[in-house]
């Protein structure tokens, strides 16, 4: 095959059903580390953008009307006054999703089968096994032995991106899950044309997920390469999705072409950001990849007559290339969440120059099954305490107890504060619109002249983390803020008026 390696055969199953059996192993145990973490709730702007969305479409809506209290008329505020975080104004008195559909699709389908609260937990531990299973085919076609393929899963599922990503609800997990889906059905598609409408229909998901997934045509079109009826077959598969994001832009936000983010964010996009990116990926990928994956940087010159190395290599460039200008990936560690949907390429490629150096340089005696075998569970538990560190180092899975502020807070707020209450908030206010009914406005859309105006008409509180809650409370005349409870690190606070 022209993606094998120029290497040793691959071992007999009776040799490598070990592997599989490690492989197996660690995913069930990868299962209850993650179910027993995850908490994947509607809290900020993400998590809180993706329920609101998937409830809209369980209803067959693309927005919803705003809860702005009688007496107050909108239009003398501003826009965002009584918006939640996760979404846009579509009207004076209504709102639409920021956040692209294929998540919040996947929530709609899942949330009636096994309750709204169980979906997203579901969804996110499905979709880092999916991920990190997906790595060991992806080994596989790049030639990799299967014990070098397992070893591929279990560098991806090691890492505290991986991990810090998995255990809350945002995109980049499912959206690396279906990059790798769709690279792999586009290059089977090569050997059996059916695979091609099944590339285009993962494809369109992973488009759906993540608008920015657009840039993977690059490592598909070398994946179906020149034959047009592989073409014709992706291309009829992908159709249903874009005509879907297409009629949903239409209904939410007046054109088949437009989005939730609005116009600006080509801004974030620049040139002048790309030197201190490039240190932040020398700093981090180290820690997230293991330096095996920053071996994928040979497979220009080691893999240059595979087909492929270069899928890989297409895959791995396009990705860390379109996010080196934009201006949020250097900002810290976990920002490099952007690039996930790559490390499963780069993962394989950089074991490929690995197993390359292995076959090439290692004494033939290393090579025999029980010396490979022990050269193997010496390198996994080398990975092992590396994950352990880091994931120690970066609190990688407290995350998702961070998490569960959000919904406890909401909870508190429904029982001590009254259903007429008005809440200033922001960090909080996706989730309060999710989980409450409570009509919410943001703080950091007001001047200090309208909360008397608010407070007129409601009793008016404040829902506020620690950063929120000194910018959040002198914007006040005529009255003064008293703290009435607490949630962990979250504050409630009460507004009276001055006699």
């Amino acid at each position: 095959m022209d993606s094998s390696l120029a290497a040793a055969p691959t071992p007999p199953a009776r040799r490598s059903a070990w592997a599989l059996a490690l492989l197996g192993a660690a995913l069930v145990g990868y299962a209850v580390f993650l179910t027993f973490h995850v908490g994947a709730y509607a809290g900020q702007s993400d998590s809180s953008g993706y329920l609101n969305s998937a409830r809209l479409l369980a209803q067959g809506q693309t927005a919803v009307a705003q809860r702005i209290p009688d007496g107050i008329d909108p239009a003398t505020l501003d826009s965002y006054t009584f918006i939640p975080l996760g979404f846009r104004p579509a009207s004076a008195v209504a709102m639409a999703p920021t956040y692209p559909i294929g998540l919040p699709l996947a929530l709609a389908a899942l949330g009636p089968l096994m309750t709204w609260a169980l979906a997203p937990h579901f969804l996110m531990v499905a979709s880092a096994l999916a991920a990190a299973v997906l790595t060991f085919p992806l080994g596989r076609a790049a030639g990799l032995p299967r014990s070098w393929s397992v070893f591929g899963s279990l560098l991806f599922a090691a890492s505290p991106l991986t991990t810090f990503m998995s255990l809350q609800l945002m995109s980049d997990v499912p959206a690396t899950a279906a990059a790798s889906a769709a690279i792999l059905c586009a290059w089977r598609s090569r050997t059996h044309r059916a695979w091609g409408p099944v590339a285009g229909v993962v494809f369109s998901a992973a488009v759906l997920i993540r608008p920015n997934n657009l840039i993977l045509l690059a490592p598909l079109a070398l994946c179906l390469g020149l034959d047009s009826r592989r073409w014709l077959g992706f291309i009829l598969g992908g159709l249903p999705g874009a005509a879907g994001q297409m009629a949903y832009n239409h209904a939410a936000y007046g054109h088949a072409f437009a989005s939730g983010y609005g116009g600006d964010l080509a801004s974030k996009f620049t040139l002048g950001i790309v030197p201190v990116t490039l240190a932040h990926y020398a700093r981090w990928l180290p820690v997230l990849l293991t330096p095996v994956g920053l071996a994928a940087i040979a497979l220009p010159w080691i893999g240059r007559r595979q087909p492929f190395a270069w899928v890989l290599t297409t895959w791995i460039a396009v990705t860390f290339v379109f996010y080196t200008p934009y201006f949020h990936t250097h900002e810290t560690w976990w920002y490099l969440r952007f690039l996930l949907p790559a490390f499963p390429a780069a993962i394989v490629g950089g074991l490929w120059g690995v197993h390359l150096l292995w076959t090439r340089l290692a004494h033939p005696r290393l090579h025999a099954p029980l010396a490979s075998r022990s050269v193997a569970l010496a390198a996994t538990l080398v990975l092992l305490v590396h994950s352990l560190f880091w994931h120690r180092r970066l609190d990688a899975t407290l995350i998702g107890h961070g998490e569960s502020v959000y919904p406890e807070a909401c909870q508190w707020a429904k029982i001590h504060l009254p259903p007429d209450g008005l809440i200033l908030t922001q960090q909080t206010s996706g989730a309060l619109f999710y989980y409450t009914r409570f009509a919410i406005s943001r703080w950091d859309t007001l001047r200090a002249e309208t909360i008397p105006r608010l407070a007129a008409q409601r009793p008016l509180y404040a829902v506020l983390f620690p950063h929120e809650t000194e910018p959040a409370l002198k914007i006040q005349t005529a009255g003064s803020w008293a703290q009435i409870g607490v949630v962990r690190h979250v504050t409630i606070w009460q507004w009276s008026p001055v006699p």
